[in-house]
């Protein structure tokens, strides 16, 4: 099965940021300019205007002007205009780089921010589904809620996994609400439907087996995975069944569009549910720091680390 998921940011989002910031920055340059060519040509209005009687004089006897150097509309730009604006904005990035790159770096941050906000607001309101909708882990009656959208062959989600079963296995508070998605390829969704089947056969036992899965030292093929899904506990001819069933396709199927409704930038992205009920996207940490984390959030409202703009994240172009 193929692993490979290197975290990458958003290709789309950066152009579009980098392009906004480019016209802004270059309309900006120019308006400047415009400023200060207008400011000189008022002290100059008598000569001009002694300058133009001569060329009225002489216009009866000239061609006409293409339209590309008539005077522009207000309002718009000629084609002198575009390269005037051009030119300055290639002279302003080389005088001025340290202005250029901030532009860039706050129009991505508040980008990032807003994505954040969006995701947050969406499952806050949706949290009620998003718990009972994947596979939960640890305690039926916790006081602490973390929720994550999970790809079963990221690498990323593996050592969150690790990180889970073991918090789960050491705090009786808190309950990690996984929600398994296929975005990584065909192996992605092969594993997400045996995860969904042998979940049915108990959570202890797919959490035995899972643990196997992903601690393996090597590639494993079919007949490997039915075995070490075997030495876990699990029938499986009930998950070979379940695996297959309409019903863990459908369920598969309604998760991976949560995330895209959602619009989950990658995974893990992980949740935590605050003590007035609303949900914050939180970073991917060491274990330390997610018990700080859950304890805070058992105290009331609080904020996340700056870290969770910029989590570690397998992306879904990455297949």
């Amino acid at each position: 099965m193929d692993k490979s998921s290197k975290p990458t940011a958003s290709k789309g989002l950066i152009a579009g940021v980098v392009a906004v910031a480019i016209l802004g920055f270059g309309f900006y340059s120019y308006s400047q300019h415009k400023k200060e060519t207008e400011s000189s040509s008022e002290a100059k209005q008598e000569t001009k205007q002694e300058v133009k009687k001569e060329e009225a004089s002489s216009s009866q006897t000239q061609p006409s002007a293409s339209s590309d150097s008539k005077p522009a509309a207000k309002g718009r730009f000629n084609n002198d205009d575009r390269q005037e604006i051009q030119d300055i904005f290639l002279q302003m990035i080389r005088e001025k780089p340290d202005l250029f790159i901030g532009a860039v770096n706050d129009a991505m941050q508040a980008q990032q921010d807003k994505m954040r906000s969006d995701m947050e607001k969406a499952a806050t309101d949706m949290k009620d589904k998003l718990m009972t909708s994947g596979i939960t882990l640890g305690s039926a009656k916790p006081d602490a809620h973390l929720i994550a959208f999970f790809d079963p062959m990221c690498p990323h989600c593996h050592d969150f996994y690790r990180l889970a079963a073991d918090l789960v296995e050491k705090r009786r508070d808190l309950a990690i609400h996984i929600i398994p998605v296929a975005i990584l390829g065909p192996n992605s969704v092969a594993m997400a439907k045996i995860l969904l089947a042998t979940s049915q056969q108990g959570v202890d036992k797919m959490n035995t087996f899972f643990l196997k899965f992903i601690n393996k030292t090597a590639e494993i093929d079919r007949a490997k995975l039915l075995q070490m899904a075997k030495d876990s506990g699990i029938d499986v001819v009930k998950m070979e069944k379940d695996e297959l069933a309409e019903a863990t396709e459908k369920t598969l199927v309604s998760l991976t569009q949560l995330a895209e409704q959602m619009k989950i930038p990658g995974v893990p992205t992980i949740f935590g549910l605050q003590k007035d009920g609303k949900l914050v996207i939180v970073p991917p940490m060491d274990i330390d720091g997610f018990n700080k984390m859950i304890d805070s959030f058992k105290g009331g409202p609080t904020t996340a680390p700056a870290e969770a703009n910029s989590p570690v994240k397998a992306n879904k172009d990455e297949r």
